[in-house]
């Protein structure tokens, strides 16, 4: 609860974390939490992380939508992570416990999902790029452990499979769509379409990827990847998706280690793997444009269009015939576009969309997990004693709109 304010009244109380915490006492027989912190929600909901005196585990409410299949494809993936990855030098999602409460509990539009899991080691990314090269080889060589797998567990599993055909019509729908609203200069056009359509770009085999990486899906201490989150997207598919979202969190100095350290963790790797990348990462501001579009949001459609036009001008500098018209009727190289294309979307294989899942949180060694919001020991604390990995470096304390300046951390009566 709240610290008092000066004058002796209480502070505001974070509700919300007071249900989650209500609700997560009663999920798993015998954890019975006496104390609870809230934490970063990373787009979750409400976090909440609980202690018992025995052990720590985060309650996750999944306020922002319903996804409870989500939850259940990341409990089918972390049993196939560990099936498939005994020996990785990273750690992945682990529920203890699932449960799901009526919409009005939270105040939310469907009903909640709660989960229980242990603590993530580490940190998320964040905001900060990766611009060191030992952060950025240990995610290569993370990924390289994840694609060098067989792919049957996954896809015996019931995951989405995409082969290298689908992978490619996936891509030139898009550049269809995106020639449609005559937003994209005809030089970024023909590039793109140039790219993607080359025969030998789409030689290679499938993989199992994560599917999901991003900046609240890496978990890093000062030196490495420890934990990767979100694992629910797992399926099978061209690996460079995973590499491409992968450059985005690494600084541009770093990209080069990157790279390297995945080629030589993964020497089987198909040659032209890293330049599906390097189109892929392209392909982000394109994605943009399309989910803007999509909304409505004429503002974000403009911001988007003003991207890919200075994007243009860096590829093929300013004075190139590169400029997108205003609207898709203006546009005759985007009609020209569709029409050369048609042919190509219609032959291409189709297959069954990957579903939009999320995961949980994360199963990690005792010594050495990372728990959000708490404090390093002192040397006289006796509430660690002398256990390996007691004292833990920590992550900043979300504070929720919610409560006030005061101590957030609540006490179990």
């Amino acid at each position: 609860m709240s610290q008092p304010n000066p004058d002796g009244r209480l502070g505001k109380v974070d509700t919300k974390a007071l249900k989650l915490t209500a609700i997560a006492a009663t999920m798993l027989d015998g954890f019975v939490p006496t104390s609870w912190t809230p934490l970063p929600p990373l787009d979750a909901g409400v976090r909440v992380l609980l202690d018992d005196g025995d052990q720590q585990l985060v309650a996750t409410a999944q306020t922002q939508l319903d996804r409870t299949a989500d939850i259940g494809s990341s409990a089918e993936a972390g049993r196939i992570y560990e099936a498939m990855y005994p020996h990785a030098d990273f750690v992945w999602p682990r529920l203890r416990a699932i449960t799901e409460v009526d919409a009005d509990y939270f105040d939310t539009a469907s009903p909640t999902t709660v989960t229980l899991a242990d603590p993530l080691p580490g940190a998320p990314l964040g905001d900060v790029p990766i611009a060191d090269t030992a952060r950025a080889s240990s995610l290569a060589q993370a990924l390289a452990t994840l694609h060098s797998t067989a792919p049957e567990p996954v896809s015996d599993a019931g995951f989405p499979v995409e082969d290298p055909s689908r992978s490619q019509f996936l891509i030139l729908e898009r550049l269809d769509q995106a020639a449609s609203t005559g937003r994209v200069p005809s030089s970024l056009l023909q590039h793109w379409e140039e790219e993607f359509e080359k025969v030998a770009l789409w030689h290679f085999l499938a993989t199992p990827i994560h599917g999901s990486i991003d900046e609240t899906s890496v978990y890093t201490d000062q030196e490495r990847v420890l934990a990767l989150a979100e694992i629910g997207r797992l399926r099978v598919a061209d690996p460079a998706i995973d590499l491409a979202a992968a450059s985005a969190l690494i600084d541009p100095a770093a990209l080069p280690t990157f790279y390297e350290e995945y080629r030589n963790s993964r020497p089987r790797a198909d040659e032209h793997v890293i330049a599906r990348a390097e189109l892929l990462a392209e392909f982000a501001v394109l994605d943009w444009l399309l989910e803007a579009v999509d909304s409505g949001d004429e503002t974000a459609v403009l911001d988007a269009a003003a991207l890919l036009s200075s994007f243009n001008d860096v590829l093929f500098g300013s004075s190139s015939d590169g400029t997108a018209a205003q609207g898709p009727d203006s546009d005759s190289a985007s009609a020209d576009h569709a029409a050369s294309r048609e042919g190509t979307t219609s032959a291409a294989a189709t297959a069954g969309d990957a579903p939009d899942v999320e995961a949980a949180i994360t199963e990690s060694a005792a010594a050495d997990v990372f728990i959000p919001g708490a404090q390093a020991a002192s040397d006289d604390d006796s509430e660690f004693g002398s256990e390996p990995g007691s004292q833990v470096r920590t992550e900043p304390t979300w504070e929720s709109d919610e409560t006030d300046d005061g101590d957030d951390t609540g006490r179990i009566r």
